[in-house]
């Protein structure tokens, strides 16, 4: 049974504590205090099943109305997983230049004002998680996201592009960076996860090797790290078993690493980790073969960009050469290692807004892409800061093309302050 209880206002908030109330003021205050505090003759079980049928944005309002609520919350997320009734939830990374550290934040969908058929979007801060150090490399499986590695110390982080000085720090062990980096600034070998389920972090067992800008892939239940440090050990990739919770490294050999042995990007098509490293050359590595792949040139290299995701195998891109060629999203097939349009998109901002400053995610088989409003920024209109998000539903023709329509473009954040876009993901809970 659950219990609805309300807490009385009848105590004093002010004034003589000896002074008593009316006789029929208490009488009210108790019969109104009897009606609220009443058992449902509801079974825990069937609250259980209306719970699993509401969605995601809703609960932590829902885990307000009471502590058996609140309790019945932590319990849904088995039985919504086992009788499918799970849903797709995006997870942002935005920053704050130069004022504050990066937050991580989430897209709540909510019906517009709880209208039928309706749908708003906004971005919501999680005050609960912590912010990651520069460089990590992230994954996302299930409802988990791994955050592998990174650079910490005093960096100057103009020199990675995003304009501004600031100190970032944290990390428990890793190594001094000499190339590329200045006095006091080290890779870590450090791993979180986050369970977002419950929005907890907690500290996994650290890689062998500290790193910085690594890529990594989920294979078979098992995490792969690649890179992030120059080829000179025999801990260059690393692998993490979920289920043992521990750290084994891959033996080479190792295809030639380029600078620091760090990346642009990397995904992961047909079981192969595919990473672009600084000088633009493709790394693949097939680990159920343990074989690697390099091109130092190709349509996969010219047109990859930093900020990507992969839906069905597929590798999708914002086109920078929209303006152009006319068609905003690019889309890369391993198999025929050959780049297409994806045609239709009435109604995709022809304002410049995604070309740049962007970052895109797969949301259950759709695209999402979102970006702060760098295309006023550079026009110096300051009087209005946005991060806007974009929808996008694609299929496959007969015929080979790919087409899409823009289901949904909306402003989901307008912050006061200057924003980044940093990372955008998935995860299913």
């Amino acid at each position: 049974m659950v219990l609805i209880s309300e807490t009385s206002d009848d105590g004093s908030t002010g004034g003589d504590h000896q002074i008593k109330k009316p006789k029929k003021e208490e009488d009210r205050n108790k019969k109104l205090k009897e009606k609220v505090q009443v058992s449902l003759p509801i079974p825990e079980e069937l609250i259980l099943r209306c719970f699993l049928l509401v969605r995601r944005c809703h609960h932590p309002s829902l885990s307000l109305v009471c502590r058996s609520f609140h309790s019945l919350m932590s319990k849904l997320y088995d039985d919504r997983l086992r009788l499918g009734y799970t849903e797709n939830v995006l997870y942002a990374y935005v920053g704050f230049p130069p004022v504050e550290n990066p937050s991580w934040y989430i897209l709540h969908r909510k019906p517009y004002r709880n209208l039928p058929n309706t749908i708003s979007l906004k971005l919501c801060k999680i005050d609960s998680l912590p912010p990651m150090p520069w460089g990590s490399t992230v994954v996302t499986i299930g409802s988990d996201i791994y955050v592998i590695g990174g650079r910490v110390g005093e960096k100057l982080l103009e020199d990675v592009g995003v304009g501004y000085n600031k100190p970032i720090s944290g990390g428990r062990r890793g190594e001094t960076s000499i190339r590329g980096g200045h006095a006091g600034e080290r890779r870590i070998s450090d791993v979180t996860h986050i369970n977002c389920r419950f929005h907890e972090y907690r500290s996994l067992p650290s890689m062998k090797m500290a790193r910085c800008r690594a890529a990594a892939g989920v294979i078979d239940g098992k995490i792969y790290v690649i890179g992030g440090r120059k080829v000179r050990t025999s801990d260059w990739v690393e692998v993490f078993d979920l289920k043992k919770q521990s750290w084994s490294s891959v033996p080479g050999p190792y295809p030639e690493a380029f600078g620091r042995g760090e990346f642009l990007t990397y995904a992961v098509m047909k079981e192969k980790i595919y990473c672009l490293d600084l000088t633009r050359n493709i790394h693949i590595y097939d680990p159920k073969e343990s074989k690697w792949e390099s091109w130092t040139h190709g349509p996969l290299s010219a047109s990859w960009n930093d900020s990507s995701c992969v839906v069905d195998n597929l590798l999708f891109c914002i086109n920078t050469s929209v303006y152009f060629l006319g068609w905003p999203i690019k889309i890369y097939d391993p198999e025929k290692k050959t780049w297409f349009y994806l045609q239709g998109l009435q109604g995709f901002p022809a304002n410049g807004l995604f070309v740049d400053g962007y970052k895109m995610a797969n949301f259950g088989g759709k695209l999402v892409i979102l970006s702060a409003d760098v295309h006023r920024l550079r026009r110096y209109d300051c009087r209005k800061r946005e991060i806007w998000c974009i929808e996008i539903a694609w299929e496959r023709k007969e015929d080979g093309t790919f087409w899409g329509k823009v289901e949904s473009v909306a402003v989901v954040l307008t912050p006061a302050k200057t924003t980044s876009v940093d990372i955008c993901g998935t995860v299913t809970v």
